[in-house]
C-alpha cells in the first residue's frame, strides 16, 4: 500500500482540505488547499508556492548498463543522457498503450525515475522482468524517498537560498542538480509544469519535514510570499487546486488525469516531449511508428475554450466527465469528454479545459458544444495547448 506523506500528520491536524488520490483501498492524501485557493494561486504567479507531491514516487536504476537497457525499453532516447540532465518518456505495453509517464533524471552513478506512486512497484517489476544478462537493477524507493515541489517566478531563488548555492538560480529546464538543504542531500529537477519555473525536489523521506521547513524560511527571506525588503520571498504552502489551474493555463496535460493507460502516445497531447522517433526499437514502438507514419489517430487530448453566452455573462465551467458534441449535431452522439477544466485568472476568468476528442473534431478553430453547469455551451478548439504564457 502506498504510504502517506511524511508530513501527513501536519495536514490532518490543520484545516487543510485533503483529496484522496488513487483507488479507495490504496489512496494517498494530497492537499487540495490550505486556505482560499485564490491566495495560493496568486502566490504562485507572483512569487512561489511549496507543494507536497505525495502522489509521486521514485525508482532508482543502477548498473553499468542502466542507460543502454532503459533505452531499449522506453520511448525517449536515454543512452546518451548525461549526469545533470532529465528527459520525459513513456513506458508502453506491447500494444503501445501508456503504462507509465516517466521523468528520467541522470545522476553520476544512477538514474532517478519519477512516476505515479501507484505504479512504482509494478513498473519496477515489469522492467526488471526484461533484464537478462545486463548489469541493471531497478529499486522502488517509495519507502525511502519523497517529493516536494516549488512553483513560481521565485522558485529558483528560493532553492538557491535554501541550499546556499547561487548557481542553482540558473538551473535550466531539463536539468537537475544535487544540493544540500537543512543538512540533507537532495536532488532538484527543473520541470516547468505551471508556465513559470518549477522544481521537483527528491528528498529522503525521514528528512522531508526538515527540508520542507527550510524551504518555507530560506536564509535572507522576507518573511512571507512576495515580501518586501529585497530578500528572497518565502513560498506559500499550496495545494493541488492552485497547481492544477496553473498547469492547465500553461497547457500541460497529465497522465491519469487527461490521458491514461487506455491511450496511445499519439492521443496524449505530449507525444513530442515523450517520444524520440529517431531512436532504435523499444517496447510498443511498432504501434507508435505506424500511427506516426499514417498521421492517423482515433482521438486526442484537445484544448477547449468555452464561449460566454453574451458579453455580460461568464462562460459556464464544464467538469471532468462532461460530454462534448459536434456543433453541427449537438443532439447527436458525443464526440468527446472533458478531462480537466478551470477558470483562468490569467485570461480574465475564462473557462478553459482539456478534453479527449475524436478525430476530426480536434482541428484548431473547430466549434463544439460542451455540457457545463447543467446547460450546453459553445466551445472552440484552441490552436495551441498553451492557453497562457508569461
Amino acid at each position: 500500500m502506498p504510504a502517506q506523506s511524511p508530513l501527513h500528520h501536519r495536514y490532518a491536524d490543520s484545516d487543510a482540505l485533503l483529496l484522496p488520490y488513487g483507488s479507495a483501498e490504496h489512496a494517498v492524501d494530497v492537499v487540495g488547499a490550505f486556505e482560499e485557493v485564490g491566495l495560493e494561486y496568486a502566490a504562485l504567479r507572483k512569487s512561489a508556492v511549496l507543494f507536497d507531491q505525495a502522489h509521486t514516487a521514485t525508482l532508482i536504476v543502477r548498473g553499468a548498463d542502466r542507460r543502454s537497457f532503459l533505452n531499449n525499453m522506453v520511448t525517449q532516447k536515454v543512452i546518451d543522457l548525461e549526469p545533470g540532465h532529465t528527459r520525459r518518456s513513456f513506458w508502453l505495453s506491447r500494444k503501445g498503450r501508456i503504462d507509465a509517464d516517466l521523468a528520467i533524471a541522470a545522476r553520476d552513478d544512477h538514474l532517478l525515475i519519477a512516476l505515479d506512486r501507484h505504479l512504482a512497484a509494478t513498473t519496477a517489476q515489469a522492467l526488471s522482468n526484461y533484464v537478462f544478462a545486463e548489469d541493471c537493477v531497478f529499486e522502488d524507493a517509495s519507502a525511502s524517498l519523497h517529493h516536494l515541489a516549488l512553483h513560481g517566478p521565485a522558485a529558483l531563488a528560493i532553492l538557491a537560498a535554501a541550499a546556499s548555492d547561487p548557481d542553482l538560480a540558473e538551473l535550466a529546464p531539463g536539468r537537475n542538480a544535487a544540493c544540500t538543504i537543512a543538512g540533507t542531500p537532495v536532488v532538484a529537477d527543473r520541470r516547468d509544469l505551471t508556465g513559470d519555473p518549477g522544481l521537483t525536489i527528491t528528498v529522503p523521506r525521514d528528512r522531508a519535514e526538515a527540508v520542507y521547513d527550510a524551504l518555507l524560511a530560506p536564509p535572507g527571506g522576507a518573511g512571507g510570499a512576495g515580501g518586501a525588503g529585497g530578500g528572497v520571498p518565502a513560498p506559500r504552502p499550496a495545494g493541488w487546486f492552485a497547481i492544477n489551474t496553473a498547469r492547465i493555463e500553461a497547457g500541460h496535460p497529465l497522465f491519469n488525469v487527461d490521458f491514461g493507460p487506455d491511450n496511445l502516445p499519439a492521443e496524449s497531447g505530449v507525444i513530442q516531449d515523450r517520444v524520440d522517433f529517431r531512436k532504435g526499437c523499444y517496447l510498443g514502438q511498432e504501434v507508435v511508428a505506424r500511427m506516426d507514419a499514417r498521421k492517423a489517430r482515433k482521438q486526442g487530448v484537445t484544448p477547449l475554450r468555452v464561449t460566454p453566452p453574451d458579453a455580460d455573462t461568464d462562460a459556464p465551467l464544464p467538469s471532468a466527465g462532461n460530454h462534448v458534441f459536434s456543433a453541427a449535431d449537438p443532439e447527436g452522439n458525443p464526440v468527446g469528454v472533458v478531462t480537466s477544466s478551470t477558470v483562468s485568472p490569467m485570461l480574465s476568468a475564462a473557462s478553459i479545459a482539456f478534453a479527449m476528442i475524436k478525430e476530426p473534431h480536434t482541428a484548431p478553430c473547430t466549434e463544439l458544444i460542451v455540457r457545463a453547469e447543467g446547460t450546453k455551451a459553445a466551445a472552440v478548439v484552441q490552436k495551441d495547448a498553451r492557453f497562457w504564457s508569461r
